[in-house]
């Protein structure tokens, strides 16, 4: 990672100098440096700030006058070729590539808002640097993963995505795509924006002002002779009905709706117009996902919790838990049962403390907050047998998920309080983000 606090300084040169061509470029490298995904550029009364979204978190990077502002913004518009310099009152977007001063290659995916203060400029960071990373490495583990891979290894289904905006969603569905991205299947997506370009795919951008639509892609993927196809969101009766369609004819689809669990999915599905005998048959899993932050693994220590006031909570959730599985799942994440008995019986658990251990100075890794990097939580609902007979007797979606619960569905809850015990999140983090179910 480059020098932070030099670029850092480049910026505050280059806000009193009003060099807005070197505000811009120094901007994006300390961005990516330190691996922020938005940045926010915000007008008020009587100046200007710049806050960077790291880790799932806003911190303000610097503030310059406010007569600045509209050079900033006029800057960016012209310079992005897309967007109008002189239409101040309606919103705008654009898409630019560029390079960072540390040749780091960048997706920016830009929109303007008109607001009382003027406009307000975001950016969303792709850096075309990263690689892909394995499904693990994302937080996918014990049962989820083997339940993942199995299907997506399989020649046909739906194979159905859910989660909030900012949840890895691209990430996720790039990396199981590259699992089975070989030179003997045709693979076609269809998808708004495409994010990142990989090799071997077929990928296509919707563009819904000429009509063409995820459904109507869909349609012509179909005389394209794929193996796989990749719809990147379900939003209509048509697009379901001809995503079920494809995945009944002997091909695998990969798509995401908008839900908040995996069974509450199957909800917004039939809600859609689809058919409690089609799901069954077209459906391989629903797979939800939350993002966390993760424990700085420079300054772990091991801390109690049992005062926490979410800590019995962690315990009851696995209350319903087939004994069996839960065995098997620990074993699986690499869980010892000393960690386990530890947590269960007195409340042991590591996480960050934000100081060197050895110089009980401020951590160099996570600057003292404790936290560093951030990793998916997983629900995977496998459509085994089991669950396949109760959607066809058209159960709801609560007593559908109170059986896979207790017959050893890890749920958003389970995954989170699993990684708590493995060391890998904090406490605070789990109920911030999903529901505590009992059971």
């Amino acid at each position: 990672m480059a020098d932070v606090a030099h670029f850092r300084e480049q910026l505050n040169q280059a806000i009193v100098a009003a060099d807005i061509v070197k505000f811009f470029d120094v901007l994006l490298t300390i961005s990516v440096e330190m691996g922020a995904s938005d940045i926010h550029i915000e007008p008020f009364e009587h100046y200007a700030r710049v806050r960077l979204r790291v880790d799932g978190i806003l911190e303000e990077l610097v503030q310059y006058p406010r007569n600045l502002h509209d050079s900033v913004i006029s800057k960016f518009k012209i310079e992005s070729g897309q967007m109008r310099p002189d239409e101040k009152r309606l919103p705008q977007d654009a898409r630019v590539s560029t390079i960072t001063q540390t040749s780091k290659e960048i997706d920016l995916r830009a929109n303007t808002l008109p607001t009382v203060r003027w406009e307000k400029l975001c950016m969303r960071i792709v850096d075309k640097s990263k690689k892909i990373p394995p499904l693990e490495v994302l937080g996918i583990e014990g049962n989820n993963n083997k339940i993942l891979y199995s299907w997506i290894n399989l020649p046909n289904g739906i194979i159905l995505t859910t989660w909030p905006t900012g949840s890895w969603k691209t990430t996720t569905l790039y990396s199981a795509i590259s699992q089975i991205n070989t030179v003997d299947v045709n693979i076609t997506t269809f998808e708004d924006p495409v994010e990142n370009k990989m090799f071997g795919l077929n990928q296509s951008q919707v563009r819904a002002d000429i009509w063409f639509t995820f459904a109507s892609g869909l349609r012509s993927a179909l005389r394209q002779d794929p193996d796989i196809i990749l719809v990147w969101e379900i939003r209509d009766h048509e697009t379901l009905d001809m995503g079920m369609e494809a995945a009944m004819t002997g091909h695998l689809v990969f798509s995401t709706i908008h839900t908040n669990s995996a069974a509450e999915t199957l909800t917004r599905i039939i809600n859609l117009g689809a058919k409690w005998f089609m799901i069954a048959g077209s459906f391989n899993l629903i797979m939800a996902q939350r993002l966390v932050r993760r424990c700085c693994d420079l300054c772990s220590v091991k801390v109690n919790v049992k005062d926490h006031p979410h800590y019995e909570r962690t315990k009851a959730c696995f209350g319903s838990m087939d004994r069996e599985a839960l065995k098997q799942e620990i074993i699986m994440r690499g869980i010892s049962p000393a960690q386990w008995t530890e947590y269960i019986n007195e409340g042991w658990v590591t996480q960050g403390s934000g100081k060197d251990l050895h110089t009980w100075w401020v951590c160099s890794k996570c600057g003292g907050s404790w936290m560093k990097g951030r990793l998916g939580i997983y629900e995977v609902l496998d459509f085994t047998d089991d669950i396949k007979d109760l959607i066809v007797a058209e159960k709801s979606a609560m007593e559908l998920e109170r059986y896979a619960l207790a017959h050893g569905l890890v749920s958003l809850e389970r995954d989170a309080v699993l990684k708590l015990i493995k060391g890998v999140m904090p406490m605070d983090e789990i109920y911030s983000t999903v529901k505590h179910k009992s059971g």
